[in-house]
């Protein structure tokens, strides 16, 4: 082989080799990208089971929904706001939860209670934002999520 036809055969397996690096490289971009735009739940339905909530009794939450990937919870939190608008409260003080570990793609049931803070001695309705963080694992990728649910009705018993 002469060393001309050597050096296009060479140029030529180059190419095809940097081709490939490139295909790859923006493959797993967008699967990075899908991944981490992506909802950690998706069709979920949440609400309050126990309203009222009366007197020496805690708010009882329940969750239906299927996520895409795997995801741990870190933190979750959640904030009352009166429907009025006047002022809101913060729900951080959990006293059950139910944590129901399924694959990916499965309907998640999920409960948990929380303690009805303090300060919510006169009671009232509200609309509560309850946000839930997570670790998220797909193949190479690893991220933190977070996902805020929203106009949760809670009716709030005086204590």
């Amino acid at each position: 082989m002469t060393s001309n036809k050597k050096y296009i055969l060479i140029r030529a397996m180059a190419n095809i080799i940097s081709g490939l690096s490139m295909v790859t490289i923006i493959t797993l971009g967008i699967m990075y990208m899908s991944f981490d735009n992506e909802f950690v739940f998706t069709d979920t339905t949440i609400g309050v089971t126990n309203n009222p909530v009366t007197k020496d009794k805690d708010i009882e939450f329940y969750m239906v929904g299927s996520k895409k990937y795997q995801c741990n919870s870190t933190a979750v939190y959640g904030i009352a706001h009166a429907i009025d608008g006047t002022h809101s409260h913060n729900l951080n003080t959990f006293t059950k939860r139910y944590i129901q570990a399924t694959k990916p793609g499965e309907a998640v049931e999920n409960g948990w209670h929380m303690k009805v803070p303090a300060d919510m001695i006169e009671g009232g309705e509200y609309r509560v934002s309850m946000t839930g963080e997570f670790e998220c694992i797909y193949m190479i990728f690893k991220t933190h999520k977070a996902q805020v649910f929203d106009n949760i009705y809670l009716k709030v018993e005086p204590r």
